[in-house]
């Protein structure tokens, strides 16, 4: 998983925050979203963003440099944790098949359809976020798809993991072993991430605070592996 680590600098508040109704597979489960100006539809050169966050497990926090967009009506933004993260339903005792990319896309397709923006809307996806966003468009090809924005993402797993093992050979081996341990040893594995985003990931010191909240999402004292574990 890679983070953007920047601050918001502009003075955007959000309008709306807010919990939608996600019915899926029988269940009805929970999205928290955010808004950052104003939808419009009457407002033709302003298309909304919708902004996926990577992962999979984080949140939105670490992604709310985005907001700056809605600064003077540019462009409303809405950011949302997804399925399993942040303020969104948290949902345990699933089988791995329940957490297919599937899954992600009805709720995106239930994010776009609720704000009636299925006919204009802008899309960007971050790292597995653009995954996520790049397979919705394949999959159901929307005509109101505007502009897809695919940010340090991935197209191929096998040069990501190939790229990824080549920037590993540069750090101590203790650093190695817990960036491969993975999820299965989540506090080696996070401790020897902080290391290795240091370099490759954030460079800001001190970090930003939604980049720590995002990150503690995961692998705080209260933090939720389940989605994350799936990968």
């Amino acid at each position: 998983m890679t983070l953007y680590c920047g601050r918001s600098k502009g003075s955007c508040s959000c309008n709306i925050q807010h919990f939608l109704l996600h019915r899926c597979q029988g269940e009805v489960f929970q999205t928290y979203y955010k808004i950052f100006g104003e939808i419009n539809e009457h407002k033709l050169d302003s298309t909304p963003l919708i902004v996926a966050h990577g992962g999979p497990g984080l949140t939105h926090d670490y992604l709310l440099p985005f907001a700056d967009i809605a600064i003077n009506g540019a462009s409303p933004v809405i950011l949302y944790d997804q399925i399993g993260n942040g303020k969104s339903t948290h949902v345990d005792k699933k089988p791995t098949s329940f957490w297919s990319i599937d899954l992600f896309i009805s709720e995106l397709v239930n994010l776009i359809d609720h704000f009636q923006i299925h006919h204009s809307f802008n899309l960007a996806g971050h790292s597995w976020g653009g995954i996520l966003a790049s397979e919705f468009a394949v999959q159901k090809q929307p005509e109101g798809l505007k502009r897809l924005v695919l940010t340090d993402s991935l197209a191929s797993s096998e040069l990501w993991e190939k790229s990824n093992m080549q920037l590993m050979k540069e750090f101590p081996e203790d650093i190695q072993e817990g960036l491969l341990a993975g999820m299965s040893d989540p506090p080696r594995y996070a401790a020897a991430l902080s290391v290795y985003y240091a370099v490759h990931g954030c460079r800001v010191v001190p970090l930003p605070e939604e980049y720590v909240y995002s990150l503690s999402a995961v692998f705080g004292p209260h933090g939720d592996t389940t989605v994350a574990s799936t990968k």
